[in-house]
């Protein structure tokens, strides 16, 4: 297919897919929000109900744990930094889960409290430094627990032996869950960027087409006007189009639009945008381009366009050429009137004779 032999365009890599990463961004801090609240009421209730008990290292431990945690929310909401929060509040729980080991907590029930460690830091850090932190519990669990005794309380065997297998069953599952999860969420992601790309591309040429410009261009330039403005705007249309449809067949001017479209794509730097816009029409977008560069560059273009060959039909080389109109857009609210600007200048270099660049400037 002649689609398939067009080089990948760059446009394609400014294509996002942030509603997909935010929305599991977004279930990230639920979750771990909501173990949070539920930890803060829990470690409360139980330094409050049991201070008497507990043994100075818990109590001290307990009470750190929800004063960094309660901290940590704060520093969220003023900062935004899930990832550090998540990573912050799970070495803290860490700490206190050592200590909880350590001090047996109260007649020697702490290590059914363990066993909820492997779940949350999956859930709420991924399985990579899920996987680290839960797997280093383990060892420290192993130590504490069957190594050289430190002054740590003592366990019976056959509790210690039953809590690492059910711990050990916790880890591996919520591991497996985890990293299905994240892989589904990949191939969701990936669906969704595909599906994307389909949507912004123009089928026959390859370019983006007019949907890309308006309802994603636009979001980008918005999110980082100063990557972006000011921008020129080319309008292209291929001069006497039509008669290469009626003269020699829609295939040869199908073969003339893939053709021109590769010179877009050869010509224009990999930050600008190229677009079909319809028929023979085109557009580009030159980020960071004055009208007055902008112009330069159009007549290099149409200079390439009138010495190159696009079509050859019975061994016969067909000329064409093109007509160019430019404009600049300063702010992203005068797009519109300075496509009408560009389309006007396109206008009257069609009645200058074609073949010609006619800019706004002017």
């Amino acid at each position: 297919m002649e689609e398939e032999k067009l080089a990948k365009s760059n446009w394609r890599n400014l294509i996002n897919i942030d509603s997909v990463y935010n929305s599991d961004r977004q279930r990230q801090a639920l979750s771990l929000f909501t173990m949070i609240a539920i930890a803060i009421l829990i470690l409360g209730f139980l330094l409050l109900s049991n201070y008497d008990v507990y043994s100075p290292i818990l109590s001290v431990a307990l009470l750190v744990a929800n004063m960094t945690i309660i901290a940590c929310t704060v520093y969220f909401f003023k900062t935004g930094k899930l990832e550090v929060v998540s990573l912050i509040t799970m070495l803290i729980i860490f700490i206190m889960c050592i200590a909880l080991i350590y001090t047996g907590g109260k007649e020697n029930t702490a290590l059914y409290w363990l066993m909820f460690y492997p779940v949350v830091t999956f859930a709420t850090l991924g399985v990579k430094l899920g996987l680290w932190l839960s797997g280093f519990l383990l060892v420290c669990c192993l130590g504490l627990l069957y190594g050289p005794n430190f002054g740590q309380v003592d366990y019976g065997f056959v509790e210690k032996s039953r809590f690492m297998a059910s711990f050990s069953l916790v880890f591996i599952f919520s591991l497996i869950g985890e990293f299905f999860r994240q892989k589904s969420h990949a191939s969701i992601a990936e669906i969704t960027l595909s599906q994307k790309k389909d949507a912004y591309t123009d089928q026959l040429t390859g370019a983006a087409n007019r949907r890309f410009v308006t309802s994603h261009f636009f979001n980008l330039v918005s999110d980082c006007p100063d990557e972006y403005l000011p921008f020129s705007i080319l309008l292209l249309d291929l001069d006497h189009f039509k008669s290469i449809n009626d003269n020699y067949g829609h295939d040869s001017g199908d073969t003339v639009l893939i053709e021109f479209t590769k010179m877009l794509e050869s010509h224009f730097s990999s930050d600008s945008i190229k677009a079909r816009y319809g028929g023979e029409e085109f557009v580009v977008i030159l980020p960071k381009a004055t009208i007055q560069i902008a112009e330069h560059i159009a007549n290099n273009f149409r200079e390439s366009v009138a010495n190159t060959t696009l079509l050859n039909v019975d061994s016969k080389n067909v000329a064409l050429t093109c007509s160019i109109g430019v404009a600049q857009v300063n702010k992203l609210s005068d797009y519109n009137d300075a496509l009408k600007q560009a389309d006007r200048c396109l206008y009257k270099a069609k009645e200058m004779g074609r073949n010609k660049v006619v800019s706004a400037f002017m």
